[in-house]
């Protein structure tokens, strides 16, 4: 006899190795809920509250905090335990008054690093589609699922390009500034073997053959003509020059 409906949890031993839990324990986590991030790119809300920041010993004392209403992801209230927190995402406590910017680190995992309350009512994006929609608005997706709606004749569509960033306020969606993909830029990158390292971007090169691809070269240390280490276009995510995160 087959069981009812969908299992909403997994063994930890198959969990994703970006989530930063380890590998022995209990055996079983929870799954991710489908939401603006990814398995691959994510982890539920209850793995973040309980095996990282140790809010609550167990799933039942989470879900008693968040029935309560006591923490924000991007400026609003959730409740669910497996909501997909991921990378930008800014976490808040507003009891214990804390807020937390999760961040892909240098160690291949997603890490939360306290921040100051000033900056979690800003969030970075990473541009991923520009379209036309009807009724002369542009929409621009970003990387973590939103979707903003902008008249065809605001100033900021012209700026606003593929592989750019945004800063917006949360909750409101609001486009503080734009941060252009160019040379000279502060980039991050996600994914690949240099997942987690902050550098210039030094160089952008077109690289031909039957695995033709872009190719960023990027100055970790922000020093000298020589690029350090150099990875895919897609991997790179343009943070701009005041965001502060940890390496």
């Amino acid at each position: 006899m087959t069981s009812a409906g969908k299992k909403q949890h997994q063994k930890r031993i198959s969990a994703p190795s970006i989530w930063p839990i380890h590998r022995k324990g209990s055996i079983w986590v929870p799954k991710i809920k489908p939401g603006p991030h990814s398995k691959n790119n994510g982890m539920p809300l209850l793995v973040l509250l309980r095996d990282v920041l140790k809010i609550g010993q167990n799933k039942t004392e989470v879900t008693r905090i968040l029935t309560k209403r006591q923490v924000l992801i991007d400026g609003r209230v959730v409740t669910n335990n497996r909501f997909p927190v991921g990378h930008m995402d800014v976490v808040q406590l507003p009891k214990s008054e804390k807020s937390y910017r999760i961040q892909l680190h240098g160690s291949n995992k997603l890490v939360p690093f306290e921040i100051p309350e000033s900056s979690a009512s800003e969030k970075v994006c990473k541009v991923t589609g520009k379209r036309n929609i009807r009724g002369g608005k542009t929409q621009i997706s970003l990387h973590d699922g939103r979707n903003i709606l902008l008249d065809n004749d605001d100033k900021l569509v012209s700026q606003i390009k593929g592989m750019c960033s945004v800063k917006i306020s949360v909750p409101s969606q609001e486009i503080l500034d734009v941060y252009p993909f160019e040379e000279d830029a502060r980039a991050l990158v996600t994914e690949g073997r240099h997942r987690g390292r902050i550098g210039k971007i030094v160089e952008i090169t077109k690289r031909y053959g039957p695995k033709a691809s872009e190719v960023v070269f990027l100055d970790e240390n922000a020093k000298g003509d020589e690029a350090d280490f150099r990875t895919a276009l897609d991997y790179v995510f343009i943070i701009g020059p005041d965001l502060k995160l940890e390496l």
